[in-house]
């Protein structure tokens, strides 16, 4: 293995520092496109010609974009065939993604099969930071346990509340600031990318059964992760969540209230006011609203399109960073991307922002990626059409770039 991938390392470095001319393409610039003609030098986009071209690649006025992110990925690290999604994350263009929640077992399997063959890079969050049977310990506990017909989870629920043996692994259980700080040498250990804590109805509910922390354990949670660079994702079910976790300084928010919304009764309990999208703006919050979720057992009904399609137009209106993820245990972003389109009225440019700007950068915020710009990563799409005339259309791909390696 280790030789394999000494090999793999060193052919991409090899053709990494190869220097290609890219002429005559139409450019994305962060709110349209721009006729240009771009280098990559060494893995890195140059406007200057370096002293030797290896290759001259005419783009024939094709639209050229950054790669596309799901910053909620859940068809990885839990899956039995993790290749075959990594497949279809680069071959749909998405580079980079990010797993809110994964065990060990899950990552290493991933990362044996990632290593071997050009993939997404991915940022893990490991376990999950709840509070004692709060969620997800139902979603991970039992599996750990061995435990994986839904009729015999059911039946033994009392008796999985007991166990375990997942503790430390997809999730772990904080109920006081004592516990955070006993722990956290732990958690660095795993060596996360990203942490993700539970924040479901906090202010009611917080430390409760099937909910998340209270406010107090987040706010020690988000202090400790932010004094160890790592950013913070928040798992959130109410309006009030949101507000709590703005305030508490999180990255970003997973999940806009509403997105689970089934059409019945008031939706007072979700909805964003104006202040809240203002600082939610000001502060750089980051949501990834999951919207396809609300497919999952149904057909939504209209007055839930209405609702969501408003929801996430006020969002991107605001200056709100809006992110796309799937959390979906089967497929990419594919899914969420269609039901984005299908709201209807959303306006293109700002999608296509949040899909290949505002997502890589949520994920890999360190990283010179998700703009075409001098000295950032040589990577992006040649698409056939514009996708500023249908956000769809970036799903024709002529060819793939990444850092400055041409991908089949």
């Amino acid at each position: 293995m280790r030789i394999i991938l000494l090999i793999l390392i060193t052919a991409q470095t090899l053709f990494a520092q190869k220097n290609y001319e890219f002429k005559n393409g139409n450019w994305y610039n962060g709110s349209d496109f721009t006729p240009a003609t771009w280098y990559s030098v060494g893995g890195k986009l140059s406007k200057k010609a370096p002293s030797k071209i290896d290759s001259v690649i005419d783009l024939d006025y094709h639209w050229v974009i950054p790669p596309l992110g799901d910053a909620f990925s859940s068809c990885l690290t839990e899956h039995p065939s993790p290749e075959m999604n990594l497949k279809a994350y680069l071959n749909e263009g998405i580079f980079y993604v990010q797993t809110l929640g994964n065990t060990k077992e899950g990552r290493q399997k991933v990362e044996a099969k990632r290593l071997l063959n050009p993939s997404p890079d991915i940022a893990y969050a490991n376990g999950e930071l709840t509070c004692t049977l709060g969620e997800p310990f139902m979603r991970y506990e039992p599996a750990a346990s061995g435990i994986v017909n839904l009729n015999e989870i059911k039946r033994r629920t009392a008796e999985i509340e007991k166990m375990r043996k997942g503790l430390g692994d997809g999730y772990w259980l904080l109920d006081t600031k004592e516990a955070v700080s006993a722990n956290w040498d732990k958690i660095k250990a795993q060596q996360p990318g990203v942490i993700c804590i539970s924040l479901l109805d906090a202010e009611k509910s917080g430390g409760k059964p099937g909910k998340g922390l209270t406010a107090e354990v987040a706010k020690a949670v988000v202090k400790k992760a932010h004094k160890s660079d790592w950013k913070v994702f928040a798992r959130v079910e109410n309006a009030s969540d949101i507000r709590l976790a703005v305030a508490l300084g999180v990255d970003g928010i997973a999940g806009l209230p509403g997105y689970n919304w089934t059409g019945e009764g008031s939706t007072a309990a979700y909805d964003l006011n104006d202040a809240d999208l203002k600082l939610m703006a000001k502060k750089g919050t980051i949501v990834i609203p999951l919207l396809s979720r609300a497919q999952s057992t149904s057909i939504p009904k209209p007055q839930v399109l209405t609702y969501q399609g408003a929801q996430l137009r006020k969002l991107m209106a605001a200056g709100v960073k809006v992110a796309i993820g799937s959390d979906d245990i089967q497929r990419t972003i594919r899914s969420e991307v269609t039901y984005w389109f299908n709201l209807g009225d959303l306006n293109a440019p700002a999608a296509l922002k949040a899909l290949c700007e505002t997502t890589p950068r949520a994920i890999f915020p360190e990283r010179k990626i998700g703009r075409i710009e001098n000295g950032f990563e040589a990577s992006f799409l040649v698409l056939e059409s514009n996708p500023m005339e249908n956000f769809l259309k970036m799903r024709a791909i002529r060819f793939k770039v990444k850092n400055g390696v041409l991908l089949k």
